[in-house]
């Protein structure tokens, strides 16, 4: 009963987490609709997503942290400390999965796009065009790669890891796919949010996450909207956003060839250990998948997709 209530607390506070950001950024677009109304300027495209940012970490994470701090916590002591070439290699891991998780989701919303016949919207890449690359810089590779990893890494794990290193690693890993709210990106979060899931219950330090998180946002968001902003008409800077794509592209190739060697080679040597906290008598995932909070939270992780 008592694993049930604490892992009810922690989707709960998810849930207010989600309800508090949505409704803030209501809030805003109604306040902005009624400012243009009435005469004023609208605020260019390039404010929305520092506003989008303010709204989860400013506003809804306060509240979170308050909900969440109730449920007792975990922290490794004396933690592994991992050479330069040991970091190397997660990276390349890290990479490979992420363009092997980003084309399951592309392969998936094309089976979707033919069963409705029609072409579904990657809210990703649809915002391309109006980024501001320092404000997507600072929004994407700073920001959210810090807020991210104590929500996701620190905060979440810190919590279940008790019920055993697995269960913490899925917990973690799917609950950081669904935080994203669309199927494009899904599958590569869930994938990545396992590997950082398992590097820091392992290490129990954050600074390995957060750096492997901002490498993989700063490649994969930033650099991305720099090459495409670059390829309109013909200069000098499009010979080099040509040469960068194709970079970018052997790097794709490189990782994806390079994880799934690392995968074979060392995934069966990496040690898990058990938990210590007491199973519940109806099983685990059964106790979990039941609890209130986790089914609101489920719920909402499901409107979120249908919307986007």
């Amino acid at each position: 009963m008592e694993t049930r209530r604490q892992f009810s607390r922690i989707g709960w506070a998810f849930v207010v987490f989600f309800l508090v950001d949505i409704g803030i950024q209501l809030l805003m677009g109604v306040g902005l609709g009624l400012w243009i109304a009435y005469g004023g300027k609208g605020m260019p495209d390039v404010d929305y997503l520092m506003l989008a940012q303010a709204s989860m970490y400013l506003c809804a994470f306060p509240i979170f942290w308050l909900m969440i701090r109730r449920v007792p916590s975990w922290k490794k002591k004396d933690g592994e400390t991992i050479s330069i070439g040991a970091f190397l290699l997660w990276a390349v891991v890290c990479f490979g999965f992420t363009y092997i998780g980003n084309l399951a989701g592309q392969i998936m919303m094309g089976a979707v796009e033919t069963v409705i016949g029609s072409v579904p919207e990657n809210p990703v890449l649809d915002l391309i065009d109006e980024m501001n690359p320092w404000t997507v810089f600072f929004s994407t590779a700073v920001i959210a790669p810090v807020m991210e990893e104590i929500m996701f890494r620190k905060i979440l794990i810190d919590r279940i890891v008790p019920f055993g290193q697995r269960a913490a690693v899925v917990v973690s890993g799917v609950a950081f796919g669904l935080f994203h709210g669309n199927f494009y990106q899904f599958f590569y979060a869930c994938i990545l949010g396992m590997i950082f899931a398992y590097l820091y219950s392992s290490t129990g330090k954050i600074r390995y996450t957060i750096l492997l998180h901002m490498m993989i946002n700063l490649t994969g968001g930033v650099v991305p909207v720099v090459l495409l902003q670059g390829m309109d008409g013909f200069s000098a800077a499009t010979v080099f956003t040509l040469l960068g794509i194709v970079l970018l592209g052997l790097l794709m190739i490189g990782s994806i060839i390079g994880a799934i060697v690392l995968t074979c080679i060392y995934s069966w040597r990496l040690p898990w250990f058990h938990g210590w906290a007491p199973i519940p008598k109806k099983g685990f995932w059964r106790t979990v998948l039941t609890a209130p909070g986790v089914v609101a939270f489920l719920v909402i992780c499901v409107v979120m997709f249908m919307l986007n």
